[in-house]
């Protein structure tokens, strides 16, 4: 009786533990810990904080000296004299020192460009979240949509059997009818096409949160909140101005444009080699000869002059990239602005004026046909607008949120109610 209580409580465990599992499987996805999981598992936020760190390990190696040289000679083919006093063996060591501004100049260059590939990096979680924000919204809108089709096919079949029974009574032609049933058949093929988006939409999602492509997605049934902008509009664009990862990666080319122009500059100045022998075998005591050299920019005509051409031409390029940047980033603000300000009175005229309007509409066509008031085609252009409308709606609605993506990407920062995550 007690083994028979004990293997009873361990298959009740089980499957509590099998049920909760089970529930834990089917939590819906939320927009944040979609977020989370794209910022922590996305191949290429994890490529470019890497590379970031190897520029960054990089910038110790850029002030220090080069590796020494440790060297042995032997004499031979010796003359009369050496024969008589042996062959003689040396070791030497010998160190090259380049001009002492040059290693700061190195360094600094280095900096400038770990500091670009911390830009890069940032930049590229901001193209992530984008990602993520607007295949959510789009997984969302597509499947909102499919749902609002099988319903439009669902009114379609009321209104075909209306059709028939007022066709029974003689009270329509069978014309009726039959448009009824080509409105259900374009339908099916509307959720074809439909169903081909949304499997587009989840695969695109999958690939931004790193799951497979055929990973199903599941999202909450209740309807997502409309985000908001914190910031004025018009303040935009100088947050942009102060945030935007593309003008700070472009100010740190032109830095390290500048630290490598200075440094060809300095290819005119010598660099030393020092040197120490000493000989260890048929050599007097305490024999020894050190020696310092010197480099000649003898072929400056040619070699610095040319050098420092290219560094001042590399400098003009950084410079020109960084104002092609700026230009191109207060054109895009711009124009992402003003295609936020139109989505978002567009999402509030379809909520308060065209669905309402359009749901109206609908109820009254049908009421006004079941009473022999108005015509067949009428009440399914009734039925056609309102669920157009609601479709027009969600689509919208997926534009308006990737528009909103793209300018917080752009400015670099939080503008909306969007969650943020770790992309800062």
């Amino acid at each position: 009786m007690k083994q028979l209580v004990t293997t009873l409580f361990l298959l009740t465990c089980i499957l509590a533990t099998s049920i909760g599992a089970a529930q834990t499987e089917e939590q819906p996805l939320t927009l944040e810990k979609a977020l989370s999981k794209a910022m922590g598992t996305n191949p290429e936020i994890g490529a470019s904080i890497a590379r970031a760190d190897s520029e960054h390990s990089a910038i110790r190696s850029q002030y220090w000296l080069d590796n020494p040289k440790i060297g042995l000679m032997r004499e031979s083919n010796l003359n009369f004299m050496e024969q008589q006093m042996g062959p003689m063996t040396l070791w030497s060591v010998s160190q090259e020192v380049k001009f002492p501004a040059k290693y700061f100049l190195l360094g600094s260059a280095q900096k400038a460009r770990a500091r670009s590939a911390d830009e890069e990096a940032d930049a590229k979680k901001l193209e992530v979240r984008r990602k993520a924000i607007s295949g959510y919204f789009a997984l969302f809108t597509s499947s909102r949509i499919i749902s609002l089709l099988e319903a439009q096919r669902e009114t379609l079949r009321e209104v075909a059997r209306a059709a028939e029974s007022r066709h029974a009574t003689g009270a329509v032609p069978q014309q009726d009818e039959m448009k009824a049933h080509v409105e259900q058949t374009k339908i099916e093929n509307e959720l074809l096409l439909a169903d081909e988006e949304r499997e587009s939409m989840e695969a695109m999602l999958n690939a931004v949160l790193n799951q497979d492509a055929h990973q199903p997605v599941v999202l909450p049934k209740q309807e997502l909140a409309i985000p908001k902008l914190k910031v004025a509009l018009e303040e935009i664009p100088k947050f942009a101005h102060a945030n935007a990862n593309h003008v700070k990666h472009g100010q740190y080319l032109v830095d390290e444009a500048n630290s490598q122009k200075a440094l060809a500059a300095l290819s005119y100045a010598p660099d030393f080699m020092l040197s120490y022998r000493k000989a260890f075998i048929n050599a007097p005591d305490n024999a020894y000869a050190a020696s310092i050299e010197m480099t000649i920019p003898l072929w400056f005509f040619t070699k610095q002059t040319s050098e420092v051409s290219a560094a001042s031409a590399k400098q003009l390029e950084a410079e020109k990239n960084l104002e092609k940047t700026t230009r191109e980033l207060h054109s895009e603000i711009r124009s992402l602005t003003a295609k936020v300000r139109s989505r978002e009175k567009l999402l509030q005229i379809y909520q308060t004026a065209l669905i309402p309007q359009a749901s109206s509409t609908l109820n009254s066509s049908r009421t006004a046909y079941q009473a022999g008031r108005t015509n067949f085609l009428e009440l399914l252009d009734s039925e056609r607008s309102l669920y157009e409308t609601r479709i027009a709606y969600y689509r919208n609605l997926a534009q308006y949120v990737d528009s909103l993506a793209r300018l917080e990407e752009m400015a670099g920062t939080s503008l909306s109610t969007l969650p943020f995550g770790d992309s800062q």
